[in-house]
């Protein structure tokens, strides 16, 4: 699953866009692709390569930053259907050793937003775990919400210099 992940996101890489054509649209439709691509687990949608087309077409450096911080919101709200299934199913974690340490970090709020904050800035598959783990433990939805902002945002502005320095 990886693989073909990463042969999807370089395919999508390879193909000749002109975002700039779209205008202002484009951090919208950013906004929306990174939602959707968030929200799915089984079907990868490629919008990394589209946030480092946009990086590299844009020409303004303020651009650079709305990218970064629409992906983020876009991701929110695409990863809140992996809490909200946590929240729902909270009744069918097992009552296990490791539920039980899992439950204590997710009710800490220091430990619960570092938590969710460092599996969701890299690029990883554990983090749809650890959203459905929030809502199974309770988190507040607002520190989840913005530990998420928060790492998603890093993640797109490390996309966003990779695709300002990676051109092909």
């Amino acid at each position: 699953m990886a693989m073909l992940m990463i042969v999807v996101n370089l395919g999508f890489y390879m193909l000749p866009f002109d975002y700039r054509g779209l205008g202002d649209y484009a951090i919208a439709g950013v906004f929306a692709l990174t939602a959707i691509a968030t929200a799915t687990i089984i079907v990868p949608v490629p919008y990394i390569p589209v946030v480092m087309h946009l990086a590299q077409q844009t020409t303004r450096p303020v651009d650079l930053m709305l990218i970064a911080v629409a992906a983020g919101l876009g991701s929110v709200v695409g990863e809140t259907s992996g809490y909200l299934v946590g929240r729902a199913g909270r009744g069918a974690v097992a009552d296990t050793r490791m539920a039980r340490w899992v439950a204590v970090q997710m009710v800490h709020p220091v430990r619960s937003f570092v938590t969710l904050f460092a599996l969701s800035a890299p690029p990883n598959p554990l983090f749809d775990v650890a959203g459905m783990a929030a809502g199974a433990f309770n988190v507040p939805y607002w520190r989840f919400a913005t530990a998420v902002f928060a790492g998603r945002c890093v993640r797109m502005a490390g996309i966003i210099v990779v695709g300002l320095y990676v051109a092909i």
